[in-house]
């Protein structure tokens, strides 16, 4: 009886540890598609500054960058994305929750060690 319990407790445990997530991949997850538009199509894999596009400014080819997110405070992190936005931002307002913002930010911080 005590190895059918057994078989029955593994079994059990195994169908439900696969919806398991660690930390890190929850906020690479977040990194990757929060709401459905991703922080790296813009600011790339390690959230280093990336140019976006191009765009003619009095005849000249300007580059549009999107700053680095590396070396920001959690404080400015936050603001970035909860602040209420202008109609000229691009950045989104992902309406995350304060433990995503802080996923977020470690995950980044971690790729910026690398």
């Amino acid at each position: 009886m005590k190895i059918i319990l057994l078989v029955f407790l593994f079994f059990t445990l195994s169908l439900f540890g696969s919806d398991f997530i660690t930390p890190k991949e929850y906020a690479k997850m977040l990194y990757e598609n929060p709401r459905g538009i991703s922080c790296k199509k813009c600011h790339g894999s390690d959230g280093s500054e990336q140019i976006l596009g191009y765009y003619i400014n009095k005849g000249v080819k300007t580059a549009y960058k999107i700053p680095s997110i590396q070396n920001i405070g959690f404080k400015e992190f936050k603001n970035s994305l909860t602040e209420t936005k202008s109609s000229k931002s691009i950045m989104p307002n992902y309406s995350l929750t304060d433990e995503e913002i802080i996923s977020l930010y470690n995950y980044i911080k971690l790729k910026e060690k690398k």
